[in-house]
């Protein structure tokens, strides 16, 4: 009987390659999920760079080209791109600029749709001149809200979301007529209620709370004070009043050291009451206080004219500062950077202008006119009032 031949391993445990291949498996496995795992970096790595060079070349886009279109301004929505800092750790987005320049240019269009005459067209050339003045008057706006708000908030004042809604609901729900109102601001703004609640009633909220917490502290009143405190002992010590007027005075009459058009008991300015009548010739009073200010008067001469007493005053005002006087001195005191290109922040006037000079005085010559038109308009209903 022929001899058995020697068997192999393989051959005698059949097994044991299998238990061998079974052995191998998780490390085979977990290569595979190495490569699985490094090919999904590798491809991460690539989209981040994909967005954050799609995002570094819309930042070009919009800083450096001005680039403007719907696609552009979705993309502010999401992704928080600043058109300007202020104090370095609060920013105006360019959503918000964007969105405001919106609903301000609804108004204006509607508004132009109402009343005729071609001054709020936009499509021509004197109308796109027209609209970078607005742009950068809401850059403007957004700007000085936000110093508010961060002053505000140095004062530990704070807003709370309930404040907002309440205040919002209020205003919205005047007289009743919610559905009316809201129609309207939608017609005119293209706002919701919550648009109008972040856009109008927070900035609202801030300045009244501020308002409050300065006076109450009396840091709008304490210059003023000092100054009709330095007048008042300045006329006990006989100082001629027509050169306190000329040097103190807050009044354009201090260029004829205070002296005022002659007026009977009924054409009394308001702040001034009876007291000139009640005052004898060369009387000066005690500082009168009104709401613009305080006033000094001094009675030149007293008389009878068309059966009526008249008098002749010099007058010293002493201005009272605003809330919009303040904020506009302290808006000096804030480092502010402007990232787009039309514009730069005057440091020293702690404004913002054009780099455009041509648009500087464009838009000077708007508000000259402006403000022609708005004495143009009081001349003429004080006229009314005196033919009635």
């Amino acid at each position: 009987m022929p001899p058995k031949e020697k068997q192999t391993l393989a051959e005698v445990l059949p097994s044991a390659k299998k238990v061998e291949n079974k052995k191998k498996l998780p490390q085979d496995r977990s290569i595979e999920e190495n490569k699985t795992l490094l090919h999904l970096l590798r491809v991460g790595i690539i989209a981040a760079i994909l967005i954050v060079s799609g995002f570094a070349f819309v930042a070009w886009g919009t800083y450096s080209e001005g680039w403007q279109n719907s696609f552009i301004e979705s993309i502010y929505k999401f992704v928080p791109y600043p058109a300007a800092s202020v104090g370095y750790t609060s920013w105006v987005s360019l959503y918000d600029y964007n969105e405001n320049t919106k609903a301000m240019r609804q108004f204006l269009e509607s508004k132009e749709a109402a009343l005729g005459g071609g001054k709020f067209d936009f499509s021509t050339e004197e109308g796109l001149k027209r609209l970078a003045i607005i742009k950068k008057d809401i850059l403007d706006q957004l700007i000085n809200n936000k110093i508010m708000e961060v002053m505000a908030k140095r004062q530990g004042i704070t807003v709370s979301e309930t404040e907002l809604s309440d205040t919002a609901e209020k205003i919205l729900s005047r007289d009743g007529k919610k559905p009316e109102n809201m129609a309207q601001l939608n017609s005119l703004y293209g706002w919701k209620q919550e648009d109008f609640k972040e856009r109008v009633v927070k900035d609202l909220l801030y300045k009244q709370k501020l308002e409050d917490k300065i006076e109450t502290g009396g840091e709008l009143d304490r210059e003023a004070k000092e100054k009709v405190a330095l007048i008042k002992t300045k006329l006990a010590a006989g100082e001629n009043f027509s050169n306190l007027a000329a040097n103190y005075s807050d009044s354009s009459t201090k260029q004829s050291g205070g002296l005022l058009p002659v007026f009977s008991r009924e054409d009394s300015p308001r702040a001034f009451s009876d007291i000139p009548f009640k005052l004898a010739e060369g009387g000066i009073s005690q500082p009168i206080e009104a709401d613009d200010g305080w006033h000094f008067i001094k009675v030149e001469r007293k008389f009878q004219e068309d059966g009526k007493e008249k008098v002749e005053v010099r007058h010293i005002m002493v201005k009272k500062k605003t809330i919009n006087d303040w904020l506009k001195e302290k808006r000096r005191e804030f480092k502010v950077i402007v990232f787009l290109k039309p514009y730069f922040w005057h440091v020293q006037m702690g404004k913002l202008y054009f780099r455009d000079d041509g648009l500087n005085q464009l838009e000077q010559e708007m508000d000259r006119n402006s403000l022609n038109e708005k004495n143009q308009e009081a001349d003429f209903l004080l006229n009314v009032n005196k033919n009635k």
